[in-house]
């Protein structure tokens, strides 16, 4: 994209390494996939305003004693908390991710702009654990629904990777046994085999969370028969990427191997150069959403 474009849209600053790095990367990918020019054009101009941004709101109720009880009892960290937002700094990048999207775009910025879509209500339903109350009120007013929920994810993703950084301290040493997000409690989009010993994390989508999970286990239903569970991949790409498949449930989760955690953007670049299998799962009947 043009560096005009960018400086138009995204406040006339030079872009950061990070965003050149995974700019760099989806080009490499869009060269190999071109099938998938469309997603990966658009996350390519949504970089910049996807970086986690440097003051995340405060969430004042959350103190350590409390979120080690929420943890304690299965609740993710950010479930039922207020959460400050910057209504204004939401509406921009609501603007300009539909503006990136060009026509498809157009009814999802209307939307907003006539207060047909409400950040604080959308942003309370993610927090509340219903982000499906979104796509049901996307879909009431004639919008499509799958888009408007992964616009939604994009506009929240700077400033809840910006909170799970800050909150990631109360997690530490404590146990969790959930396919969901310890942090903000969304599905993961995606997994990790880490390092030298493959150690098996989930990565969240929203907030980019990390928790560690066993090898042979179904984070949307819980199965752990190897005999129910298997593994898909492209020809020679078995070392790199890999869809975990589930056979009771149907569920699929996409698995990079890494030496260590991605951060915030070049997870979401695992995520599209991962379109391929999700596709391929998806033809075969399995879903990466319970």
């Amino acid at each position: 994209m043009a560096d005009s474009f960018l400086r138009r849209w995204f406040g006339g600053k030079a872009a950061p390494p990070s965003v050149e790095e995974a700019r760099a990367e989806l080009d490499r990918v869009l060269a190999e996939r071109p099938a998938f020019e469309t997603p990966l054009r658009w996350l390519r101009e949504l970089l910049p305003d996807l970086v986690p941004i440097p003051d995340p709101p405060a969430v004042a109720e959350l103190t350590p004693d409390r979120a080690r009880a929420k943890l304690a009892g299965g609740v993710p960290l950010l479930r039922g908390e207020y959460l400050a937002l910057d209504v204004k700094a939401f509406r921009k990048r609501w603007q300009r991710a539909c503006a990136a999207l060009g026509q498809p775009g157009k009814p999802l910025a209307g939307a907003l702009r006539r207060g047909k879509l409400e950040p604080a209500d959308m942003t309370a339903a993610v927090l509340a654990g219903q982000p499906e109350t979104v796509r049901d009120r996307a879909e009431a007013i004639g919008l499509d629904a799958a888009l408007a929920a992964a616009v939604l994810r994009y506009v929240l993703f700077p400033v809840f990777t910006s909170l799970e950084a800050a909150l990631a301290p109360m997690r530490q040493g404590a146990g969790w046994e959930h396919g969901s997000c310890p942090t903000c409690g969304s599905w993961p989009l995606l997994g990790e085999y880490r390092g030298l010993d493959q150690s098996r994390y989930l990565r969240c989508g929203l907030c980019a969370a990390g928790w560690e999970v066993p090898r042979l286990w179904c984070p949307f239903c819980g199965n752990r028969d190897h005999e129910r569970l298997q593994l898909l991949h492209a020809e020679g790409e078995e070392t790199k990427y890999k869809a975990a498949l589930c056979d009771a449930c149907r569920g699929c989760v996409k698995m990079v191997t890494t030496l260590s955690a991605l951060p915030p953007l070049p997870l979401l670049v695992a995520d599209a150069a991962t379109l391929h299998l999700e596709l391929a799962a998806t033809e075969r009947g399995y879903t990466t959403q319970p």
